[in-house]
Order: C-alpha cells, then sequence, then structure tokens
C-alpha cells in the first residue's frame, strides 16, 4: 500500500503541494489528473524517493521511502526515458534495470516483446521516436512486475494499439493484487483504468473519489409520448425535471427505474429511458473551476 500522509512541498516561492492526503490501496489504480503545476510529477516523485516531502510521510507497506533504501521489486516507475544514455539500446537499458531489481534475464526478453520493441531492442534509445521511448520507459517499470506501478504520463505518443495494450496491462497488474498510481492529462484513458480518481488542484486534493462515483450524474433523459403529463407526475415527486426537443425530458436526481415505474403506473409509453453519464472532462472542468474545496 501507498501512503502519502499530509504531505507538503515548496520550491522557492511556489508551494507545489500543501498537505496532501492520498492513498493507493492493493487492487486498485488510481488516476491523478491536474492541469500542469498541480503538483502531480511532485507527488509520484516522493514516491520513488526523488523528492522528499517539507511535512508529513511517504509511506510503502507501512514504511516511510526513505528508509527502504533498494525499491527494486516493491516500486517501479515510468517518467521520461529520454533521461537514458542516448548510445544504450533499449535491451541494454532494460537489462540494467532488471540486474538492479534482481529480475531473471528471461523477464528482459518477455517485457520487450511485450511493449512492442522485440524487433527493435538493439536499436540506440537516441534514435527512437517519442512514442518508441515512451514504450522503452514502459518496459523498465514493468520489467520487476512491482508491488507498486507508478505511470507518469504513460500514453504520450503511444499508438492506439500499445495504448489499448496498455490498459489491459494496467488492469491485471491491479488484479493481481498490486497498487497503481498513474499520472495523465488523457482523461478519457484515465476514465477508463482507473477505480478511483484523485483531482489536484493547486497542489491540493479538490477531489477524491471512486470513478463510478464521481461520474455517477443521478440524471435520466427520457423520450415519452407525452412529455409533460410525465413531468408534471415526477415534479410531485419532487424531482427537477427539465424540457428537450424530440418529446425528451431530463431528470435530476432520479434512477431510470424510478422514472419507468412512476410512467408504467399511468400508463404512458417510453421510447428511451437512459441515464445521462458524465464524463471526467466534465468534472474535472467542474472541479477545477469551482477551485479546491478541502
Amino acid at each position: 500500500m501507498l501512503v502519502f500522509a499530509h504531505v507538503s512541498k515548496r520550491f522557492g516561492a511556489t508551494q507545489a503541494l500543501r498537505e496532501v492526503t492520498v492513498t493507493v490501496e492493493p487492487g486498485t489504480v488510481v488516476g491523478l489528473v491536474g492541469h500542469n503545476g498541480a503538483g502531480k510529477s511532485t507527488l509520484m516523485r516522493m514516491a520513488v524517493g526523488l523528492i522528499r516531502p517539507d511535512a508529513g510521510r511517504v509511506t510503502l507497506g507501512g514504511e516511510p521511502v526513505e528508509r527502504l533504501g533498494r525499491l527494486g521489486g516493491l516500486v517501479a516507475a515510468s517518467f521520461d526515458a529520454s533521461a537514458l544514455p542516448a548510445h544504450w539500446s533499449a535491451i541494454t537499458a532494460v537489462r540494467v534495470t532488471a540486474s538492479l531489481a534482481g529480475v531473471p534475464e528471461t523477464r528482459v526478453a518477455a517485457v520487450l516483446e511485450m511493449v512492442g520493441l522485440a524487433d527493435v531492442a538493439r536499436k540506440r534509445i537516441g534514435q527512437f521516436s517519442m512514442g518508441m521511448r515512451q514504450r522503452v520507459a514502459l518496459a523498465l517499470a514493468l520489467v520487476s512486475e512491482p508491488r507498486v506501478l507508478i505511470l507518469d504520463e504513460p500514453t504520450n505518443g503511444l499508438d492506439p494499439v500499445i495504448s489499448n495494450d496498455l490498459r489491459r496491462w494496467v488492469t491485471e497488474h491491479a488484479a493481481r493484487g498490486n497498487s497503481v498510481l498513474i499520472s495523465s492529462h488523457n482523461l478519457p484513458e484515465v476514465e477508463q483504468v482507473a477505480s478511483r480518481i484523485v483531482v489536484m488542484n493547486k497542489g491540493e486534493v479538490a477531489r477524491d473519489a471512486a470513478t463510478a462515483e464521481l461520474l455517477d450524474s443521478h440524471t435520466v433523459l427520457v423520450r415519452v409520448d407525452q412529455p409533460e403529463t410525465l413531468a408534471q407526475l415526477l415534479r410531485r415527486h419532487g424531482r427537477e425535471v427539465e424540457s428537450l426537443p424530440g418529446e425528451t425530458i431530463r431528470v435530476l436526481g432520479a434512477t431510470t427505474d424510478e422514472v419507468g415505474v412512476i410512467a408504467a403506473r399511468s400508463g404512458l409509453v417510453l421510447r428511451e429511458l437512459v441515464e445521462e453519464r458524465h464524463r471526467l472532462s466534465d468534472i474535472y472542468q467542474m472541479i477545477t473551476a469551482e477551485g479546491t474545496t478541502r
């Protein structure tokens, strides 16, 4: 389990993090979203000891990160592969990482195959495109099959096929009882893979909730032969109703079951009855526009 407990960090005059508390439980994928400068990367670098908090603690399995020393096999992170020596090949980078983590050599070929680098394993990293370097970064993070996997903007430069594979790898990794923390500006990707979403805003946690709870709008769209009649019935039940074109109404604070029962009891013919689901991008814009709530 990865825990950030009331962590704060300042860089000169900039308060990067302020009293941030986030828990990444085993078996879960936590999505970290926020504008540039919201504190996401600072938080993730704290998890691997690259940055120390000014206040608060970061723990892995109950132990402070700075006391763990060797993190191989326990935690792995995917940041920017462009920091690797340009003359290294992909296979060299993965072999070095595997050796440091105490991982068998057989795992090297398997992970290069997994991320689609087997055919170019001996090509120099300096000759790779951004998407190919991103694959190298993913290979380095995945080679040790860590208990805690940290991915910072993992889909940058990836084609749709490998992005789809990445979602599957992340989901399967968490299903084996591991923890995953993923940061991305690609909100549809986060929405698909994360079981919980943490919205960062100006160095603070603006919202931390299960994905289903965050995106549940409790709003129903109904297309019915007598929209005004159904609207009146719903208002009597204390529901707010909006009229839309095409014999359609929007019902706020209701479920499809509730609306269906009320319509059936009155003999109304429903032509369409669906839950109006929010997108993460809608929620994100709303939260960050409101400002941080604590």
